[in-house]
């Protein structure tokens, strides 16, 4: 439709304004893609760096994120206090996944998620997953893992900006950064949900759920931009876990791993990947940026 197009207008825009010259100065060599932190201001801070269309590239589809692992984050300030918190090694995880009833397949994402990857962890879904069962295990784990497959709602200008709507309540980002607890120790947040890395307070600010999570002690965050499509969402989510758990990648190469499967449109599932996921496989179209190219990574 119309925002498909819009959305690869300005990617193509991306690669020509800045991500082709920014590539080129990158440093290149020993097998492995360059590493690159990105720390957008203003309205820039909605545009997908990562899937840059980079003119005069001999890459399959030419985007930026094949080329490198990009990263963001709202201050080279808060990525220096992220880098400097100590790798715990994810050694408790607590996944949700649908907690208000009404995305199915957010519950099938999850109900994988923990029983392939997690099967030691918690699950919480409708009824159990509450805010107050989040924060409390979030005040719990060291070395934690926290996998939320809901909805995000961001309210522009408004007391709590945004938040995740859990079972019988909402988790704000207001929440976990003005009060005096930090989760230490708390290694990933991955926010598989709509819009959980756009600001409510203005984009100078970059203040966004993914942020929140940031300050509030996590060392790595993934968050969207847009409203993301529920079905290619679950097969994303369930790629970048694959990648971290049974390849050892860390968060921000997992998800670059798992954007560059989506868009293969020769994709085949892994191993294990439950059934009702597996069926699902073929019906993506890697070159709709829609599907993928929502998700970034913030943080080390």
């Amino acid at each position: 439709g119309a925002s498909r197009q819009a959305l690869e207008q300005l990617c193509a825009w991306a690669g020509t304004a800045a991500m082709r010259p920014l590539l080129d100065h990158l440093p290149r060599g020993f097998g492995r893609a360059p590493s690159l932190v990105l720390v957008p201001m203003g309205d820039l801070g909605v545009v997908p760096w990562h899937a840059a269309r980079v003119p005069g590239r001999r890459r399959s589809h030419g985007y930026a994120c094949e080329e490198a692992n990009i990263s963001y984050t709202p201050s080279a300030r808060l990525l220096c206090e992220v880098a400097a918190r100590p790798a715990a090694g994810t050694r408790q995880a607590l996944v949700v996944g649908n907690p208000t009833r009404d995305l199915h397949h957010a519950g099938e994402e999850a109900e994988a998620v923990h029983r392939v990857f997690h099967p030691d962890g918690d699950l919480l879904g409708p009824g159990t997953a509450t805010p107050a069962a989040v924060t409390d295990w979030l005040r719990r784990q060291r070395g934690g893992l926290l996998h939320l497959a809901c909805h995000g709602v961001v309210r522009q200008g408004e007391r709590h900006s945004a938040y995740l709507a859990l079972s019988g309540g909402r988790l704000a980002a207001e929440e976990l950064t003005e009060g005096a607890t930090r989760y230490r120790g708390l290694d990933l947040v991955v926010l598989a949900a709509c819009r959980t890395n756009v600001s409510g307070h203005g984009y100078d600010e970059a203040y966004s759920l993914s942020t929140a999570f940031l300050v509030a002690g996590a060392r790595s965050v993934i968050g969207s931009l847009w409203p993301v499509p529920d079905e290619a969402t679950s097969l994303l989510m369930y790629m970048t876990h694959h990648f971290m758990s049974r390849e050892g990648l860390p968060p921000g190469q997992a998800l670059r791993s798992a954007q560059s499967w989506m868009l293969n449109d020769r994709r085949a599932a892994p191993p294990g990947m439950p059934d009702r996921l597996r069926a699902r496989v073929g019906d993506i179209r890697g070159d709709d940026l829609t599907a993928w190219a929502g998700f970034t990574h913030l943080g080390w």
